[in-house]
């Protein structure tokens, strides 16, 4: 009996891995501004939910792009976290000489149980706009 119930669970995940792999990603595309209006120069946006996360690089204008035309690169419909992680130019280095960055963007868009940023993923969106705040020293 417990051998069946193995065998079952096994099934069930295989087949919502082929459910999920046949679903067809999207590419998102926008900014991420200072609440200022100045755009985060530098960092990392993700999107994430509790069964899939993507990310993307921001680059020096604020503009960030997830996916690309390649299958399976990108995001899936659905709702997601977004966090934010904005950081600039090496300051120094750390104890065991790794580089140090200057941060960006306060602390509770980089925190996935703290970010107030949200996105619904429906389909290719080049229009997304994200307001964070500057990091208080």
């Amino acid at each position: 009996m417990k051998n069946n119930l193995h065998i079952v669970g096994c099934v069930v995940f295989l087949l919502a891995g082929i459910f999920v792999g046949c679903s067809k990603n999207v590419q998102q595309s926008g900014r991420v501004i200072f609440d200022d209006g100045s755009p985060v120069p530098c960092g990392t946006i993700c999107f994430m939910n509790d069964t899939y996360q993507a990310s993307g690089e921001i680059q020096s204008n604020g503009k960030f792009t997830i996916g690309s035309t390649r299958v399976n690169n990108g995001l899936l419909p659905g709702n997601y976290k977004v966090v934010i992680a904005g950081s600039h130019k090496v300051i120094g280095t750390g104890n065991e000489g790794q580089p140090l960055f200057e941060e960006l963007v306060d602390g509770k868009f980089t925190d996935p149980d703290k970010t107030p940023l949200t996105a619904v993923v429906q389909g290719n969106n080049s229009k997304l706009e994200f307001k964070v705040e500057k990091f208080k020293k």
